[in-house]
């Protein structure tokens, strides 16, 4: 059998590996996977072909927030023209704590200066903030802050 040209590797099973697997990982993981040698400008091309937009990542993540804390209040932040830049896109309160979280397609997305001086800026005001792509990540952002919590 021939090997599977990896510009048309699934968008299913790349999401699932880019769950568990580091960049350089899943390059190494879809170079045997296609038995292709890979370059990193046709991994980064491969990428953003394959992966879906950030919109997924960030339908998941509120998904996976209201499905486990379901008294939270939970939302996407809208952007427009007079809204403040670099509000996180998926924003919740539970128990009284505020949650930022700025979501970026794993292994492609890189936060704007304004998004981390914003995530900081949150954290200094005593909120959680922090850039990720999955659901799980999310949750255990909030079970990390109920862990540090006396």
């Amino acid at each position: 059998m021939p090997p599977k040209d990896p510009h048309r590797i699934s968008r299913k099973v790349l999401v699932e590996q880019s769950r568990r697997l580091s960049k350089e990982e899943l390059r190494i993981w879809l170079q045997a996977a296609t038995g292709h040698h890979i370059t990193a400008a046709e991994f980064e091309k491969i990428l953003r072909e394959r992966l879906p937009k950030e919109s997924f990542f960030q339908h998941e993540i509120l998904e996976a927030l209201k499905a486990e804390y379901p008294a939270a209040f939970v939302w996407k932040a809208a952007a427009g023209p007079y809204s403040r830049q670099g509000i996180p896109d998926v924003c919740c309160v539970i128990d009284g704590h505020f949650f930022g979280f700025e979501v970026k397609r794993p292994c492609l997305g890189e936060p704007s200066k304004i998004q981390e001086r914003t995530i900081e800026e949150i954290e200094q005001a005593g909120g959680t903030a922090a850039v990720i792509s999955f659901g799980h990540q999310a949750l255990w952002e909030v079970t990390k802050w109920r862990m540090s919590k006396p």
